[in-house]
């Protein structure tokens, strides 16, 4: 850990308090007065650069130091650390991205309590937020349906873990460049409300933000997954148009407008918008939940058909998340899918000093997994420069005893011994640490595997039984229709089509009771097995911990012997 640090303020990158100016771009080096930034939590994630704050937590990017993997770490306010309510919901972020696990939602691969802090460890994520986006305009509708594809796919498969988001917004929204187009990234589940846990108590007991919230939740009614599709209509709407739908002032006004006032059209605002968009929008902001949508796989599927339909020159529109001929289909398909060195201070004490802050930097194998031979790497390395701060301090004590200072020679000498005594104890840690990494690694691309493959199989349960509920609605409309419309025609062909109705739907019930409970197994068999991984993962990462503390105390201990050695023949060198 750096007792000082300070950041360059352009490239944000941190230097030991030595340093003046930034190698990378020349500007000057500013003292940081973040007492996080330089430091190693859990002793594997060092803090490299702050990212943001919020209210709850600031988020850094954290290079791992044996991987040299760069993650996003946010760690919990201090302050609110301290509540038990506050750090619960914390880790419930956690938790809630841990059951959805896809790929447009922002992964979290640790979690934990260490060093006086509370933690989440995410992917990643090079891009620009959608708030950044449409502060310089308003999207095409086709880019923006695009985007809002991509959201409803990651909120359908958050919902079917019964993860409902609350705060869906342009801030929450990554853009990243992809080979073929662009990529959404979801992110911040941090007062996402899991449905089958009980409920936190907090003073403010409304949460998000006001013109994303959906009405019924302003009234205090219990909401449940379409109010998520409430926030998307006005995300959809916000990308054309560059505006909100309501017009209000202050957050009171915009939190009640919705009430009382039905939504400006899109199309007073911006010009060819299909009118099937537009009216998707309008549905998804309806202020009963029941006049919405009945699920984000209906939107999503409603999009890819408007993008079909209206994009121009027939461009080709992003894939089904399912097969298209889905209805009535029971089997389950197989898955798809450096800190810059401190200023120089020697070649023993630098090499030593950045092996102290990084174990050293290892390939990674093929899946992020660690290859088997890290442990050889990771000796080989640490060897190299062991042996070429040894042979310094031996080339020292050579010259102190050329000039008489047999005293100090014979001090640094015996340090010396000592210093080649805990060079193999320190191999050996080194490939204790590397093979505990390899695990946790392992156990981290298994989880990634079943969780694909069982959250695919339930994509295409769950989508089939969305499309069995808007069968059944249809169903029911036209029973109902028939049921209170003038009695016209042959009666015998009425009656006939009523009892054919009443015959469907109750097909059509069975189907879909038959699909909710598979969906309900393989759920569960989801559950089961994420709890048996974590509990694997606890033990690993503890292991992987403890291990790593007690190297660095090895690589502590060697660093001090070395630069001990090196001052005992230097501090009589300006005497007579």
């Amino acid at each position: 850990m750096l007792a000082c640090v300070k950041v360059c303020p352009s490239c944000s990158e941190i230097y030991e308090d030595t340093a003046s100016f930034c190698p990378a771009d020349g500007q000057t080096l500013k003292k940081s007065t973040d007492k996080y930034l330089g430091r190693t939590i859990a002793a594997r994630y060092r803090l490299i650069r702050r990212l943001g704050a919020g209210g709850m937590s600031t988020v850094y990017l954290a290079r791992h130091v044996i991987i040299e993997r760069l993650s996003a770490i946010k760690i919990l306010h201090q302050n609110l650390s301290l509540n038990p309510a506050y750090r619960e919901r914390f880790l419930r972020e956690a938790r809630a991205v841990n059951r959805i696990n896809h790929k447009n939602i922002v992964e979290i691969t640790d979690l934990g309590e260490a060093d006086g802090v509370a933690y989440l460890v995410m992917e990643y994520v090079e891009g620009e937020s959608l708030l950044a986006t449409l502060q310089r305009e308003a999207l095409p509708w086709q880019r923006a349906v695009k985007i809002a594809i991509q959201i409803s796919s990651a909120l359908a498969r958050a919902h079917q873990m019964q993860v409902i988001h609350r705060d869906l917004k342009p801030e929450n929204i990554m853009l990243v460049p992809a080979f073929d187009d662009e990529a959404v990234k979801l992110m911040d589940f941090g007062i996402a409300k899991l449905v089958d846990m009980p409920s936190l108590t907090f003073s403010e007991q409304l949460f998000g933000t006001p013109g994303y919230i959906a009405p019924e939740y302003v009234e205090g009614v219990p909401i449940d997954a379409r109010a998520d599709i409430y926030s998307l209509g006005i995300l959809i709407y916000e990308m054309v148009t560059r505006s909100l739908p309501y017009d209000a002032r202050g957050q009171a006004e915009m939190l009640l407008k919705p009430l009382t006032a039905a939504p400006i059209p899109p199309s007073t605002k911006v010009s060819g918008l299909p009118p099937d968009l537009e009216s998707l929008i309008l549905r998804m902001l309806a202020r009963k939940p029941d006049n919405r949508p009945h699920d984000a796989y209906a939107v999503h599927d409603a999009l890819i058909d408007i993008l079909r339909r209206f994009q121009p020159h027939n461009t080709s529109a992003p894939p089904m998340m399912g097969p298209t001929n889905a209805r009535n289909q029971s089997s389950i398909p197989a898955a798809a899918e450096p800190i810059p060195a401190a200023p120089p201070i020697g070649e023993a004490r630098e090499a030593m000093s950045t092996l102290v802050d990084s174990v050293a930097a290892v390939s990674l194998g093929s899946g992020g997994v660690l290859t088997a031979n890290v442990g050889k790497l990771v000796t080989r390395e640490m060897s190299t420069k062991w042996g070429s701060a040894l042979r310094e301090l031996e080339d020292a004590i050579n010259r102190a005893r050329k000039r008489g200072q047999e005293v100090q020679a014979s001090r640094a000498a015996e340090l010396a011994e000592v210093a080649s005594f805990l060079v193999p104890r320190i191999e050996k840690a080194s490939r204790i640490v590397a093979d505990l990494q390899s695990d946790v690694d392992r156990l981290d691309a298994r989880g990634r595997e079943f969780r694909t493959n069982l959250g695919h199989a339930i994509d295409v349960l769950v989508r089939d039984r969305s499309r069995e509920r808007a069968h059944l609605d249809a169903l029911r409309i036209r029973r109902e229709a028939l049921a209170s419309g003038p009695v016209s025609g042959n009666p015998d062909a009425r009656a006939w089509e009523e009892a054919a109705l009443v015959d469907e739907e109750a097909r059509t019930r069975g189907v879909v009771e038959d699909l909710g409970f598979q969906v309900t197994s393989l759920q569960k068999q989801l559950d089961d097995q994420n709890e048996a991984l974590d509990r694997e993962y606890v033990v690993a990462t503890g292991t992987l911990e403890g291990s790593l503390s007690g190297l660095r105390s090895l690589q502590h201990e060697l660093v001090r012997t070395i630069d001990d050695g090196i001052a005992a023949v230097s501090t009589d060198r300006s005497r007579p």
